[in-house]
Order: C-alpha cells, then structure tokens, then sequence
C-alpha cells in the first residue's frame, strides 16, 4: 500500500495491537510459536517506519502553521486588517519552504503601508504561489503577470476552492479554469 494510504495506517495499528497481544501471551505459552514471534518481528519495523513518517507529517504540519500565523501576524501588524482575498493566500504560502517563505515576507517588509497598496500585497502573494507551484515549467516567467489579475479577480471563496485544487493542476488547466470564470 502507498505510504500515505489510510488504510495502511489503519493496517498497521491494528498489526501493532495484534503484536502487543502476542508479546503479552507468549509467557503463558512458554514453548512459544514460531510463526507468532516471526510477526511479531515483522511487525515491530513497519510500525516503527509509520510511527516516524507521522512524526515528520506532524513537523511539518507545525512549520507550516508557524509560518501561517506569523505571516497573517506580520500582514495584520503592517497593513492592518486583512480582506478575505488576502487572508485565503496563508494556507498556500504556508506551504512555501523557509527560503522562499523567508524570501517573501523580505519582498512584504519593503512594501509601502498605504491603503491604496493592498494590491501589491495580493499581486507578490499570488505571484509567491504561482511561481512555487509552476517553477519546474519554464513558461511560467511570463505567465504570472497575466494570470494573477484574473486570480485576484476571483471571489474569496472561488480563489479558495481554486488554491486548494492548484496542486493537482498544470498551468493549462489553470488558465482554462481562469478563463471560464471570468467569462
């Protein structure tokens, strides 16, 4: 089964819970059965290596809400309330590696405070997630500019919807989905 499976996870507790209640019988069976031991030593490595995985889930899982609240902090601290359409941007930018996440709140330090330049923050947050989801394609470069009006023209609900597809989506398949929305 695949890593990630559910079922695997599932799987794997319950061999980890036949496999305590073999180790806690096998002194009232002092002869002891082969076959059970040799579960019981198959088992032990399989939930060790899942027990491990979900530990580095849980990590990352922690980077990416520290970096989540500290930049709807440092938003909210510079620029005041935020709008829907700018607070649906922290899940995807927290998601970001440390560099770039780094990298990004740099570009949002140098930002004027102003009101009227809310746009600027949108149009860099926008712009941080298309180029960490398109970076392998070399087109995307010249794309950012003109899909990001048609992304931040979106309302907070569809743009949320939008975001939380955008890992399963090529660049085509996202300029179609653009393009029929604001059609």
């Amino acid at each position: 089964m695949p890593l990630d499976d559910s079922l695997r996870a599932n799987a794997l507790q319950l061999l980890y819970t036949l496999q305590a209640n073999l180790q806690a019988n096998t002194p009232t069976n002092p002869a002891g059965d082969d076959e059970d031991q040799e579960l019981v030593m198959a088992i032990v490595p399989l939930f060790q290596q899942h027990l491990q995985e979900a530990q580095q889930q849980g990590r990352e899982q922690g980077r990416e809400e520290g970096q989540r609240l500290i930049l709807e902090s440092f938003l909210q601290v510079r620029f005041g309330d935020l709008d829907p359409l700018t607070l649906t941007f922290l899940r995807p930018i927290s998601a970001l590696p440390t560099a770039e996440f780094t990298m990004l709140l740099v570009q949002l330090s140098m930002l004027p405070i102003a009101q009227t330049d809310r746009q600027q923050v949108q149009n860099l947050l926008a712009e941080s997630v298309l180029s960490n989801r398109f970076s392998a394609s070399a087109q995307v470069e010249q794309r950012p500019v003109n899909l990001i009006p048609d992304l931040l023209a979106l309302s907070p609900e569809n743009l949320s919807l939008l975001l939380s597809e955008l890992p399963q989506l090529s660049l085509e398949d996202l300029m179609a989905r653009l393009s029929e929305r604001s059609t």
